[in-house]
């Protein structure tokens, strides 16, 4: 045992020298990550967009068409920014991106309101962005409900009907509605605790695949080797370890900047956050490893992990439910740690549910970490001959 550990320490000690020696691990280890955490952190920070550009267009021009005016400029996430003239001038505002919706409140709408002939009032806005145009809809469907709502209710009142039977007319059922875990509708505790990871993991990916195979390119590996005890696994446990004790503390960086700077909630104890946070950093070294691996070639392994690192993104169920795409789809998520790091966030970060409920998430990262063990042999070989370039050309 004294001598797996003194391997491992000189392993260590040669890679932390080869780190220091090129300003490329500097970047890639340290300077572009932090920089990623924080560009997010601070594009999500307000949470939800507010007093997004909108337009109205009114053809009445009386004392209930300025008031609708208004109560539409108050809601916090619209933003009259222009009144126009016809609904062809906005829409080429729309098109030109000047503004993101408008509302239409036609000729005579006061006199219709008075002579309860219902008039209708259209908006229109942009839902080819998603986001957007989802919250303008709920946005402008609410505040038109609560206006044509208080109308009403004040002509029922002038008519002397009585509190009580007046709601019971205009919300014949009240609706009593809960938003869990996310109270406040704040999308950047959705989008920004997936997206971190995310990009993280890319990072983790391409420096365990380059640190490897860096030695294979530049013929190394024999002295790596040799540094190890000719152990193949000792030769990882050192030449990884470095690189795991600067990701785990990029991770906790990383949720430092979610839960306390940017205030998003968290359920769990801080012993399961950094659980979760290290299991998966080795369960992407894990991925790295059998890439390298499986195509000892490092421009190839470079571009296969990039490739499926990117894939994280749209099949992890971030951008869309897994739970709608093909089946075959849907079992290949599970390839990815991020989506089961994803589901211990909901369950146990977020929502602060049972153990129990996040236990297979944990196992799912676990299972990851035995990767290497399908193409250890195929490594090692790669790390003694130093052939596989001369191979690839030759064939």
């Amino acid at each position: 045992m004294n001598l797996i550990l003194t391997n491992i320490r000189n392993v260590v000690m040669r890679e932390l020298n080869r780190m220091t020696s090129r300003s490329l691990y500097l970047y890639a280890v340290l300077v572009f990550p932090v920089l990623t955490i924080l560009f997010f952190a601070s594009l999500f920070k307000e949470g939800v967009p507010e007093k997004m550009p909108i337009a109205i267009v009114d053809l009445d021009h009386t004392a209930t068409s300025r008031k609708i005016c208004r109560n539409i400029d108050v809601t916090p996430l619209s933003n009259v920014t222009e009144y126009l003239q016809s609904e062809n001038e906005a829409m080429s505002a729309l098109r030109s991106g000047r503004i993101y919706g408008f509302v239409v409140l036609p000729k005579n709408l006061q006199a219709d309101i008075l002579t309860s002939r219902q008039p209708a009032i259209s908006y229109y806005y942009q839902n080819g962005l998603l986001i957007a145009g989802g919250l303008m809809q709920n946005d402008l469907t609410l505040i038109l409900h609560t206006l044509s709502g208080g109308i009403n209710i004040q002509k029922r009142e002038a008519m002397g009907q009585p509190e009580d039977y007046i709601m019971s007319q205009v919300q014949p059922v009240q609706l009593s509605t809960h938003q869990l875990f996310n109270p406040t509708a704040n999308y950047s505790v959705y989008i920004s605790t997936i997206v971190l990871p995310i990009m993280l993991q890319l990072f983790i990916l391409m420096m365990t695949v380059y640190s490897i195979g860096i030695e294979i390119r530049e013929k190394t590996s024999r002295v790596w080797l040799r540094a190890s005890g000719k152990s193949i696994w000792v030769a990882l446990t050192g030449k990884l370890l470095p690189y795991t004790f600067i990701f785990f503390i990029l991770m906790m960086f990383q949720n430092f900047m979610l839960y306390k700077v940017m205030k998003i909630p968290m359920q769990t104890s801080i012993g399961w956050l950094m659980f979760g946070s290290l299991l998966f950093v080795l369960a992407y070294q894990a991925i790295g490893i059998f890439c390298i691996g499986l195509l000892p070639l490092m421009r190839h392994a470079l571009n296969f992990s990039a490739f499926y690192g990117i894939l994280a993104l749209t099949l992890c169920g971030f951008s869309f439910p897994t739970e709608a795409m093909p089946a075959v789809f849907q079992y290949w998520a599970h390839a990815f740690p991020v989506r089961h790091y994803m589901h211990i966030f909901q369950n146990q970060i977020l929502t602060g549910f049972e153990l129990k409920y996040s236990i297979i998430s944990f196992v799912y990262l676990a299972v990851f970490l035995l990767l290497p063990l399908v193409i250890i042999n195929r490594l090692k070989s790669a790390l003694i001959y130093q052939n596989f370039i001369e191979n690839v050309h030759r064939n």
